[in-house]
């Protein structure tokens, strides 16, 4: 099942103003928070953006929601499908924009001005990132990033517009990474050069607590974490933050070791 503007005879690729940014929401069984979402898109002053709705299958009404809104939604698809990251790489499938975006059926826009703040000058970068409220107590995430903050933490999805080339050039998200496929992503993104990662001391959405990795680790990423680190990072930066604790592991399963740093530390 499918519907929205671009279903309708006339409405051929190619016509859009650029830079034109995609938005994409993924959502199975949403129609409580839906309209949130996409009224906070549809209301952006900045006007070159198309909107994509993948919908998982939904028996809730959110089918209906989509109907309704036809006419604002460039094109929306109901379908199953294998997670919220098989649903996203169907919207980057989709995507006909210069820019991607994805935000949460549960989540929306802070204001309606987000898209003219990041796109109206010229940009010299592939990933832009701001900040989101990290749900509704008016608390911020996360600031500027550096690669050592990546092992522990991620930048929250919806603080960021990625360029297109970076999934042509570095592929979709990583279906074996089944809650934090895009923190996969974003390591891979933000160690290339090429990138140019830019911060925006921007305030981009709200973000819902509700989501389905709030609390909960991906196993596998757990497991492959270091190996993402230094591949994305090189092990030098994996060593300037990591070297301490190692350290401080030797020196605790090693009698000797530990003898030469207490000689050390004694003779200064």
């Amino acid at each position: 099942m499918e519907g929205g503007k671009r279903c309708r005879q006339g409405s051929g690729q190619g016509t859009e103003p650029r830079p034109l940014v995609s938005i994409i929401t993924a959502v199975f069984n949403g129609v409580e928070t839906l309209e949130a979402t996409i009224r906070s898109v549809v209301n952006q002053t900045f006007r070159n953006f198309e909107f994509i709705i993948v919908d998982g299958g939904s028996t809730d009404g959110t089918i209906d929601l989509l109907k309704q809104h036809a006419e604002q939604i460039d094109y929306w698809i109901s379908e199953k499908d294998n997670g919220i990251y098989d649903a996203l790489n169907k919207g980057i499938d989709l995507a006909r924009g210069d820019w991607l975006y994805f935000i949460g059926a549960d989540d929306r826009l802070v204001d309606n001005s987000v898209l003219q703040r990041f796109f109206a000058q010229p940009i010299d970068s592939e990933f832009l990132y701001g900040d989101v409220y990290w749900g509704e107590n008016g608390k911020t995430w996360a600031g500027e990033f550096h690669p050592e903050r990546f092992y522990d933490q991620n930048i929250c999805q919806q603080a960021i517009f990625y360029h297109r080339k970076l999934f042509q050039r570095l592929g979709k998200f990583d279906l074996s990474y089944r809650l934090v496929a895009d923190w996969v992503f974003n390591m891979k993104a933000f160690g290339k050069k090429s990138t140019k990662p830019t911060y925006f001391d921007s305030i981009v959405a709200v973000y819902s607590l509700d989501g389905m990795s709030t609390d909960v680790w991906d196993e596998k990423f757990l497991k492959t974490r270091d190996k993402l680190f230094i591949c994305s990072f090189g092990v030098w930066a994996y060593l300037r933050f990591k070297t301490p604790a190692l350290f401080e592991k030797a020196k605790k399963h090693s009698p000797k070791l530990r003898a030469v740093v207490n000689f050390i530390m004694g003779n200064r």
